[in-house]
């Protein structure tokens, strides 16, 4: 399993056009966005970049976005932002992972499965990227931003 460790300032600018991108709320939740992660520059310097997660690094999965999954264990958190975005990806939304090794890795791919009552429906198929881990107080800011 390899670890990189790159500045945080480094891929913050990328996931901030990224969220910019996706919001289609308004000014007022751009700025939300913009101002979350302008605090994550500030909270800490370096943040660890995984390309896989073994099954034991998360237990809950969260829908931020149409781009954006939120991984998490206890304390930990993982964000991963999908290779594109994905349409028809909301926050209740069920993910059914595809995975080609043991471990949950960038470019496996997550199924929507919609359910409603005892009705069941596949949707788009979604690919990951590469996990980013952030602390408990950096998830806060990133799901408030996003209304989640």
């Amino acid at each position: 399993m390899r670890m990189n460790c790159m500045n945080l300032t480094g891929w913050a600018p990328f996931l901030l056009l990224a969220l910019v991108g996706c919001a289609a709320g308004g000014g007022e939740r751009q700025q939300r966005i913009s101002d979350a992660l302008e605090q994550l520059t500030t909270d800490t310097e370096y943040a660890a970049t995984k390309r896989c997660l073994s099954p034991f690094d998360y237990d809950q999965v969260e829908v931020l976005d149409d781009r954006h999954l939120l991984f998490r264990d206890r304390n930990r958190y993982w964000l991963n932002e999908l290779r594109s975005r994905c349409p028809g990806l909301h926050r209740h939304d069920t993910l059914l992972f595809e995975r080609r090794s043991p471990q949950l890795c960038a470019l496996d791919t997550a199924e929507v499965v919609q359910r409603f009552l005892f009705w069941r429906r596949t949707g788009p198929v979604c690919t990951l990227g590469e996990f980013h881990e952030l602390t408990e107080p950096q998830a806060a800011l990133l799901r408030e931003a996003m209304g989640s």
